[in-house]
């Protein structure tokens, strides 16, 4: 009695894992699609990733590594 048990949630783990993974596919392309958009819309891709980066870091740190970053191009006069 226990192997079907077993059996049927070890089908429930891979039937969640397979939804997951076709989830994140379409949330991939989706992505795909939003930049492409942004890029058809004359937006630079590469700096759009920058910045999402840098919403997603606390404010404090995010100062911190501005003010880190000024200091370095004064340095080498950027």
């Amino acid at each position: 009695m226990t192997e079907i048990i077993e059996a049927e949630k070890l089908k429930q783990m891979i039937n969640k894992i397979e939804t997951i993974e076709q989830e994140r596919l379409e949330s991939s392309d989706l992505l795909k699609e939003s930049f492409n958009e942004a890029k058809s819309m004359g937006f630079d891709v590469k700096i759009i990733k920058h910045v999402l980066k840098l919403r997603k870091k606390d404010k404090d740190a995010l100062a911190e590594e501005d003010n880190l970053i000024d200091l370095y191009r004064g340095a080498l006069g950027i």
